[in-house]
This record gives C-alpha cells, sequence and structure tokens, in this order.
C-alpha cells in the first residue's frame, strides 16, 4: 500500500492526524502531486481545520485551475466559513460548468446569493431546488426569509407553511412561520408559533429575537426587554465589544447601585438605536455615576453637547471601568415596562449652539420659505431598506410646491431608489457640508419639518424634538408599535404607515395632501 492508499485508509477511519503525517510524506516524496494535496486538504477538514483545507485546494488549483475535483469540497469549506462571495463564483461553476444540480448544491448555490445581496437571482435558484424536490423544508424556509425581504408577505408566509407541512415539529419551520407572520403584523399568531418554537428547541436564539421583537410591537415591553436581552446569542449580527467583560456586565441599578461608579455604555446595531436610547444615559448619571461612552465617531459631537458630563472614548482605550452596559438594555433596567413608562420627553439631544448658528446663516437665502428636509431611503445593505425605502420620484409633489424649499437630508445617493434629477433649486443638497451628526441635528434645528422614512433622521429628528413625518414600510420595524399614528418615544413625530397592498405612490400623496394641509392652515 503507497502513501496515498494509506493516507485514504486513514481518513476513512477518521484518523485525521495521522492521514496528514502520511500525506505529507506522499507530497514531500512528489511535490507536484495533487492527489496529496486534496489528501491533506480532506485531512485538514476532517480535523476541523477548515481554513488549512481551502489553502491546500487552493495550492492545487494553482498547479490544476481546471481540474473540477476539488470543487464540491471547495465550495462546502468556503460556505461552512461563511465566505460567501468567494464561495459564489465555486457553485456557479458547479452548477453551470460541471453540472452539478442536485438539491442541496442548488440551496446552498441560492444561499450564497442571497448572501450577497442577489436576491432576485436567488429566489429562482430557491425554486429550482423546491422543484427538485416540494417537501424540501431547508429551501421553504430560506425562501420564506427572502420574499419578506423583497415585499413578497403573503409569498413568505405560503412557503414558510409549506416548511411546516414538511415537518410540523422542525423548529426552524416554526420559527420561520412566526417571522413570516410577524412581518404580516399578525402578532398574536406569531407569538404561538415562536413559543412553539422555543417549546420544541429551548432557547432557539431566532426564535427568541423575534419573540422579542413580537412583544415589544405588540407594546408588553416587560417580556419583550427580557427576550431582547437574549439577542447576543445571534452572533452573526449582534457581538459584544471586543473590552467586553462578562464579570463587569451592569445587573442594573437594584442589583449594583450605580452611586459612584465608572459605567461604560456601549452602543450597537445602527445609528437610530443609539439616538433613540440616547434617553436613558442621563438616568443613570443622576444615580450617580460616571458615564462613559463608546459610540460611532460620527455622533460624539452630538452626544457630549446633549448630555453634560457625558464623556465619549475612542474604541480600544483603557475604560478602567466599573461595570459595562449596553445601551439596548437600559430600558429593561430601568424599568420601561409599559407604553405609559416610556421617557418621553423631548428634546433630549440638542445640536452645539456653535453650528446651529452656522446652519442658520447656510439656510438663510431660504429664510421666506417653509423649510423640509427629505431622507427618502436608508442604508442599502440594511435588510428591510427595499421595504421602508421610498422613490424620490413619488414624493416629487413635495418639490417645487408654492412657498416650500425642499432640502436632501440623505447622505448616501439612495440607489435604484433616486429615480429622478429633481434639480438643484427644487431639492437644495448641502450634505457634503456635514462633518458630523452635529451637523446633521443643527440642520434639522433650522428646518421646520423633516419628512422621512424609517431611518436615523427619523430617530435624530423626534430626539430634537422636531416636527417629522416617518413614512413606514408595511412591516415597520417594534418600535413604531402597530395600528398608531404617533410615537410614544417621539411625541412630535407623526407616522404614515402604508398598508400590505398600498403602492408608495400613494402613501407618498397622503403626506403631500398632508403638507398642502399644515401649510393652508398656517
Amino acid at each position: 500500500m503507497n502513501l496515498l492508499e494509506q493516507g485514504d485508509a486513514l481518513l476513512m477511519a477518521g484518523r485525521f492526524h495521522e492521514a496528514l503525517n502520511i500525506f505529507a510524506q506522499a507530497l514531500r516524496a512528489d511535490t507536484s502531486s495533487l492527489a496529496a494535496r486534496y489528501g491533506l486538504s480532506r485531512a485538514c477538514a476532517g480535523a476541523g481545520d477548515a481554513l488549512t483545507a481551502i489553502a491546500w485546494i487552493s495550492d492545487a488549483q494553482r498547479i490544476a485551475p481546471q481540474d473540477p475535483e476539488p470543487l464540491p469540497m471547495l465550495a462546502d469549506l468556503l460556505l461552512g466559513t461563511k465566505q460567501y462571495a468567494q464561495a459564489l463564483p465555486v457553485y456557479k461553476r458547479l452548477y453551470h460548468d460541471v453540472g452539478l444540480r442536485d438539491r442541496v448544491t442548488v440551496l446552498h448555490y441560492a444561499f450564497c446569493l442571497e448572501q450577497t445581496g442577489e436576491l432576485e437571482a436567488c429566489v429562482e435558484k430557491y425554486r429550482e431546488a423546491i422543484g427538485l424536490d416540494p417537501n424540501f423544508l431547508e429551501a421553504h424556509v430560506d425562501l420564506a426569509g427572502v420574499l419578506w425581504r423583497l415585499g413578497d408577505f403573503d409569498g413568505s408566509l405560503t412557503h414558510a407553511w409549506k416548511a411546516v407541512n414538511a415537518d410540523p415539529d422542525h423548529p426552524f419551520a416554526v420559527r420561520i412561520l412566526g417571522s413570516a407572520l410577524l412581518n404580516l403584523n399578525r402578532v398574536q399568531e406569531a407569538e404561538v408559533q415562536l413559543r412553539r418554537a422555543l417549546d420544541l428547541k429551548p432557547g432557539f436564539h431566532l426564535a427568541e429575537l423575534d419573540l422579542a421583537f413580537t412583544l415589544l410591537q405588540d407594546g408588553r415591553l416587560h417580556e419583550g426587554w427580557r427576550y431582547y436581552a437574549k439577542r447576543w446569542k445571534d452572533v452573526d449580527r449582534i457581538q459584544r465589544p471586543p473590552f467586553w467583560q462578562s464579570e463587569l456586565e451592569w445587573q442594573g441599578p437594584t442589583v449594583q447601585p450605580p452611586a459612584g461608579k465608572r459605567i461604560a455604555v456601549y452602543a450597537e446595531q445602527g445609528l437610530g438605536d443609539v439616538l433613540q436610547f440616547a434617553r436613558y444615559i442621563p438616568m443613570l448619571q443622576a444615580d450617580g455615576a460616571t458615564v462613559y461612552g463608546i459610540v460611532p465617531a460620527e455622533l460624539v459631537p452630538l452626544l457630549e453637547s446633549s448630555i453634560p458630563g457625558f464623556i465619549c472614548l475612542a474604541p480600544g482605550r483603557d475604560l478602567q471601568a466599573d461595570y459595562h452596559a449596553a445601551l439596548l438594555e437600559l430600558p429593561l433596567h430601568y424599568g420601561t415596562n409599559k407604553i405609559e413608562q416610556i421617557p418621553a420627553e423631548v428634546p433630549y439631544l440638542r445640536a452645539p449652539q456653535e453650528k446651529v448658528a452656522e446652519w442658520a446663516e447656510k439656510l438663510s437665502p431660504w429664510s421666506g420659505k417653509f423649510k423640509v428636509g427629505l431622507a427618502w431611503c436608508g442604508y442599502t445593505n440594511q435588510m428591510n431598506n427595499r421595504n421602508r425605502a421610498m422613490y424620490l420620484s413619488n414624493l416629487q409633489g413635495l418639490l417645487g410646491m408654492p412657498g416650500v424649499q425642499c432640502f436632501s437630508l440623505q447622505k448616501s445617493d439612495g440607489g435604484e431608489y433616486t429615480d429622478i434629477d429633481p434639480g438643484e433649486e427644487r431639492l437644495v443638497d448641502l450634505t457634503a457640508d456635514w462633518r458630523d451628526f452635529g451637523d446633521s441635528a443643527a440642520m434639522i434645528q433650522n428646518l421646520d419639518l423633516v419628512i422621512t422614512v424609517d431611518t436615523s433622521i427619523a430617530h435624530l429628528t423626534g430626539a430634537l424634538g422636531k416636527p417629522g413625518w416617518v413614512m413606514l414600510a408595511p412591516n415597520a420595524d417594534w418600535r413604531w408599535l402597530m395600528d398608531r399614528e404617533d410615537s410614544p418615544w417621539y411625541p412630535t413625530l407623526r407616522l404614515f404607515r402604508r398598508g400590505f397592498t398600498e403602492p408608495r405612490a400613494t402613501q407618498a400623496g397622503r403626506v403631500v395632501r398632508a403638507l398642502e394641509n399644515l401649510l393652508q392652515q398656517s
């Protein structure tokens, strides 16, 4: 038995570390051997060293780039290590050139398309996988998860039910059904399914997080915060900061009184989350804590000017803190258990005075106009952006309205949603002068009204206590609750909800008419 045969026998026996030694000997004996390289990759993969396995396959491909033999393993290794952009071309080659089109390969191909943002293409491939096996539970689950992002909420629910029908007791199927129902605002039904998913799989983090959103959206804040505190299990989407130490995590004022303590409050997730929950920082200070913040740099000037004594530190600095506190867990610690207990006094954020004066000067050429700020699209990589964004063309009725001057609050280009060129006169864009959120706040401070989709601009406007109208997606985020036109978090905001069958143009038309009515009354 030669070295390669010995290595293969060891692989079959699951003796991967021994196989590594044998294949290494084979490679030393023949430095051009593809079989030795492939054997090393399989042995590394079996031993749990996926990255080295990938490196050996890559080395083999350098010698024989057209050899299809290692492609299935390479694709699966890249997928398993979440290198989706690198896995995608391998799956494309397997599918198109090698002709490997079994249901699992097609499913993985679809998943890589999804993870790299090619949503329409991934839907096609998920449907192809289902065509190969109509009861393919994993494909139904994944397709249900994509369709809601594309605004097909009924289609998402249909495939969620098909997943459950394929296996009624599969926790992933039951959880995706709960998620699909939640996206249709059917919160009571969603809650039933999500609790059942947790019965089937206790501690299932995706179900716990969806249940948190369900409870919070329904206004049951006390239980909602408790489930939301479990979000850290979802390490693919939410991660603790590098400095975090579990023994220093603050447990709240009743367990660990903050008086005389140094507490480092750390931001997480989006800018809007920081702006919304910054209202809790003065509560910590009022309890006698010295509060430090680890927040995105663009928020530092605004937060430090708004909250006296609040000191923002650069990430990586030695905190020397007594406790660490996640900003989004302060509502739980400070007893925001009911809607009526939300600390809603505004403004709780204020632009630096020198910036307010600076922006008053910048906007002085339009001093006789009713000044309206517009934001029509958030970050394009946000999961719900396709549902929340508004096409600029739908808002044309606001542009050039007599007595009104519109200003762009759109820091990004808006992608496909900036579908018209309104001209600089109809939509003035001064965002190039924004250095940070202090400038954004100062500009908004000098406007009469902000009209925006659900982005950080909505939270900033509400935190400043400025009038704002927020255009919401049919599956609006939990913090906007349900079936109401006001926000208990932000008393100066008015909500314009889009119905599930309502075109964006109709929603925008309601906003235009509301502004016309407002101007007539003033």
